[in-house]
């Protein structure tokens, strides 16, 4: 078989579609030697490269989405008018708690527990630049400066629990990360599904999940959670599929378009099973890529 890595992309709830598709994956042995992740897709990706199984995946991504003890809500109304905190400031939601739950099931691993070559991907408010928290950095000076001309800079050592809470910090949801010298953000920003990194790690075909597919439907978000989604993936959307188009070797893509509003079980089983029935799909053409 080909050496072979799978992009997992953002997504928010969308994000439990690849649990459905690592199942499929999983069951027909195809396992890849090399994974990358981006926002929703990061947090799947460093669980299952720390060892976390997926069906307790499953069950914690549900709780995280479902239970409203896991978000610090940084803006807090009193009476008429709102207390806004210093970290509030920056977004609705801490993440502390989010991140300290990832922890607790990764059992603290760090980027070098992964087991196999990981990246995570976040951006820099500051500087613009693509932030990837990595096991698999550049090998030399020359392709690290290479890559910086690109945009892109390289971070070792760090918790996989830190990596996935940069990622997952869509802005002005949730307060960005902060980390060494960086002010950390959503990794979706600038690179959606990260089919890129997969590529540079030394993959011969890369494969793509993107659950972007939604965001070519119309749609009327009623929340701030829905505009802030919404607004988010407009934006990035035409980056994503140049990108795509550029280093992925093929590119599955879940129905999930049905799915929307709040979260509930039966949302949490239906986004699992439209990764499960995309991954089944396109079963001959991985293996007809891969094999």
């Amino acid at each position: 078989m080909r050496k072979w890595g799978l992009a997992l992309g953002g997504g928010g709830i969308y994000g439990l579609a690849h649990i459905g598709v690592l199942e499929v994956l999983e069951r027909y042995g195809l396992v890849p030697d090399v994974l990358a992740g981006t926002s929703a897709g990061a947090l799947v990706a460093g669980l299952w490269a720390s060892g976390v199984d997926l069906t307790r995946i499953e069950k914690e991504y549900g709780d995280l989405f479902l239970g409203d003890e896991m978000y610090e809500v940084e803006v807090k109304p009193l009476s008429r008018s709102l207390e806004v905190t210093q970290r509030g400031i920056g977004g609705l939601i801490g993440g502390g708690l989010i991140e300290a739950t990832i922890d607790r099931l990764t059992g603290g691993a760090r980027l070098s527990d992964a087991r196999i070559p990981l990246a995570i991907t976040s951006v820099d408010l500051v500087t613009g630049l693509v932030v990837v928290f990595t096991n698999d950095p550049p090998a030399s000076e020359s392709a690290l400066d290479s890559l910086r001309a690109r945009g892109r800079i390289y971070l070792t050592s760090a918790k996989i629990s830190e990596a996935i809470r940069a990622s997952i910090s869509i802005p002005g949801l949730f307060v960005p990360k902060r980390f060494a010298e960086f002010v950390l953000v959503d990794g979706g920003l600038k690179d959606m599904v990260p089919v890129f990194e997969v590529h540079r790690m030394g993959a011969e075909e890369v494969v793509g999940v993107d659950l972007g597919l939604h965001v070519e439907h119309p749609q009327n978000p009623t929340n701030l959670l829905g505009v802030l989604s919404r607004s988010f993936s407009l934006a990035t959307r035409e980056t994503t599929k140049r990108y795509l188009h550029e280093y992925a070797t093929l590119i599955l893509e879940p129905d999930v378009t049905s799915v929307s509003g709040f979260m509930t079980p039966a949302k949490v089983k239906s986004l699992i099973s439209a990764g499960r029935v995309c991954a089944e799909k396109a079963l001959g053409r991985l293996c007809k890529v891969l094999c």
